[in-house]
């Protein structure tokens, strides 16, 4: 494409303003395009498919549809040739301003975009990192020996008061303060004295016998995420409609034998021992590439644009706010209860984007240093599975293998030191 003036200003490092005007000969040109294709698509009356003129066209679909595919035409081609002509290779959508778009006229308009910014790579082969080793004791073991045993605890009915564990079968109802109860009451198998409910009816539970009936008052909390239950108080209302004690059995090896399909207590230590090393073992590399990404950002040098970490946080901070609506939450109260303020959050999220960003792009030079690619066969695999796939779930994917393969490199290619004994026995503690 012929570009009648192109004008290019550097506002900050990797962030230009283009200034374009495409003639009024191309712009005609897209003009004829969109009504040639509209006028095979388009079914009217007394017209054969591909020989309907363009004034009817204009009529039949409105001069603003005609509008918008021209520009959705022109636009990126206008584009894409300033961009290669400058040699600009853009990393985010563009944000297009100022256009403006007339029949018989030249198109302007300005497009800013942000382009890759330039990595000084430093060190990443043979970087010193410490080797994280975490030992299993027998004391973990224990423990989850321990939550086993209690995962096979029996549950018998009891008339005696509930005790802290036992299950309690309770039928309850809500009834917010001024309003009348009504029939409508739920049912529920709560755990004696168990915490993180609201209101905190299990423990309330504690000492009930079955039969008996109880009720008590409750007041969210003003900063509660879900405004329709801030500040607001309730009464619970509820009947004990059975007990059923809690009985812990002995690990014996007829009863592993029986509940769990192993030999004995003894092939049930082993096996859980070798899913504690299994688990710390991820655990250990997950603080090993950590550590190695940590000294990436190091040795490497990478200002990526404010522009840029601007529209990341504020990805981030949609991203909170999904989360949060999805739980019937606020951001509001949810910061209020956690005791910060949306600036206070949003300068946490963009300290955050900036670090990512940074680690991206340094991963995305040594790759390219390297040779490391992934190819489309690599992806569409990984997806495979996925019944709807957009550009943004590949980008996402191939994005990922890449820089676990350059981490892959990094960590393969580090000198380790490794731990003493004591700081070992420090890490499984």
């Amino acid at each position: 494409m012929q570009l009648a003036n192109v004008q290019v200003e550097q506002k900050e490092p990797y962030v230009w303003e283009l200034q374009v005007e495409v003639p009024a000969d191309e712009v005609q040109r897209a003009m004829e395009t969109v009504y040639r294709q509209l006028s095979r698509t388009l079914r009217v009356p007394g017209f054969r498919p591909g020989h309907i003129p363009p004034g009817l066209i204009k009529r039949w679909v409105g001069e603003e549809r005609i509008h918008q595919q021209v520009l959705e035409d022109l636009l990126p081609e206008a584009l894409s040739t300033v961009l290669q002509e400058r040699h600009l290779e853009p990393v985010t959508v563009p944000e297009w301003k100022d256009i403006q778009f007339e029949e018989g006229q030249p198109l302007r308009f300005v497009a800013e975009v942000v382009t890759k910014p330039e990595v000084q790579l430093g060190t990443y082969n043979g970087l010193v990192l410490q080797r994280m080793k975490v030992a299993v004791t027998e004391e973990m073991v224990q423990q989850a020996l321990e939550e086993v045993r209690q995962e096979l605890a029996k549950f018998e009915p009891t008339e005696e008061a509930a005790q802290e564990g036992d299950r309690v079968r309770v039928r309850y109802r809500i009834v917010e303060e001024g309003e009348e109860p009504t029939e409508q009451w739920q049912t529920a198998t709560l755990s004696a004295g168990a915490s993180q409910w609201v209101p905190p009816l299990p423990e309330h539970l504690v000492g009930r016998k079955q039969g008996e009936e109880g009720e008590f008052l409750y007041t969210y909390d003003e900063n509660h995420p879900n405004p329709q239950l801030a500040g607001k108080t309730v009464q619970v209302q509820f009947v004990v409609e059975g007990v059923l004690r809690r009985l812990l059995p002995e690990l014996t090896d007829e009863l592993v034998q029986q509940e769990l399909g192993m030999a004995s207590v003894e092939e049930l230590k082993k096996e859980l021992r070798l899913d504690l090393e299994n688990r710390s073992r991820r655990t250990a590399r997950a603080l090993e590439r950590a550590q190695a990404e940590e000294a990436l950002l190091q040795q490497c040098q990478v200002t990526v644009p404010n522009k840029l970490v601007e529209q990341f946080t504020q990805q981030l901070l949609a991203e909170t706010e999904a989360s949060l609506r999805q739980r019937g939450w606020v951001l509001e109260r949810w910061l209020a209860q956690q005791g910060k303020t949306l600036d206070q959050y949003r300068a946490e999220l963009r300290q955050e984007a900036e670090r990512r960003l940074k680690l991206r792009f340094i991963l995305e030079a040594i790759a390219e240093r390297e040779n490391i690619a992934v190819t489309d066969e690599e992806v569409q695999q990984l997806l495979a599975q996925e019944e709807e796939v957009s550009e943004e779930m590949v980008a996402s994917v191939r994005r990922q293998l890449l820089e676990q393969r350059v981490l892959d490199l990094v960590l393969r290619t580090a000198q380790w030191q490794e731990p003493d004994a004591e700081t070992a026995q420090k890490d499984a503690e």
